[in-house]
């Protein structure tokens, strides 16, 4: 008897058919180019604002996460999160840099990751977007990146990859077990399509700020996406 496919699956498989049908303009990727000192600075700084935002986002979903097995999986997540900014912030240190205050995010980012991902408005549409599309596109994201940088961003990033996978983990259980009635899968692919749009937006600015700050041209090419 063929295995019943579960809906996060569907929705992963849905996920990887839309980033392969992208051009390059499309999904513009942060890494078209070995990476400079000086952009591997700009990308710690992106990463050490995403992860501490995200430690900072889910922590304030708990005070509104009535599903028991949610809150606990979810607090777990928070310390990871926080764990992961400051991974980041040692990667920075060791290049001299002891603070991210005054480095600004593009507008693109603001919208994906300051105003999206805390909007949803219960559990499961809080997990579709960033522990199902988010989390599926930083694990991408970093395997794409381990190529360019050096060996203790390496590490760093085999660190944080195992917490991204749990995460992934935990958007599956709780969207197979709450997202059961058909507006909520509507509810739930709604957020997974439109987190995605929005992360290719932002590296699509990624490659804009490179260009702008003189790390990269705009005729750089881009490489396939892994897999």
């Amino acid at each position: 008897m063929t295995e019943q496919i579960s809906f996060y699956d569907t929705l992963v498989d849905e996920l990887e058919t839309m980033r392969s049908q992208l051009t390059p303009d499309e999904g513009g990727s942060f890494f078209n180019r070995p990476m400079s000192e000086q952009e591997l600075i700009e990308w710690l700084s992106f990463q050490a604002y995403y992860e501490k935002r995200a430690a900072q986002f889910i922590g304030r979903w708990l005070a509104d996460t009535p599903e028991r097995d949610a809150f606990v999986l979810l607090a777990q997540q928070v310390e990871d999160e926080g764990l992961h900014y400051e991974y980041c912030m040692r990667a920075l240190e060791r290049r001299g840099v002891t603070s991210i205050d005054n480095w600004k995010p593009e507008p693109e980012w603001e919208e994906w990751i300051d105003a999206w991902y805390p909007s949803g408005d219960d559990t499961i549409e809080r997990v579709a977007s960033h522990n199902l599309a988010g989390e599926l596109g930083a694990c991408n994201a970093f395997v794409e990146i381990k190529t360019r940088v050096p060996n203790d961003v390496i590490k760093t990033l085999d660190r944080i990859i195992p917490d991204e996978h749990f995460h992934m983990r935990i958007a599956k259980t709780l969207i197979d077990k709450y997202a059961v009635e058909e507006d909520q899968r509507g509810r739930v692919r709604q957020r997974v399509t439109r987190t995605f749009e929005l992360e290719q937006a932002g590296r699509v600015a990624y490659n804009r700020r490179m260009v702008r700050l003189g790390l990269a041209n705009e005729s750089d090419p881009t490489p396939p996406m892994p897999g």
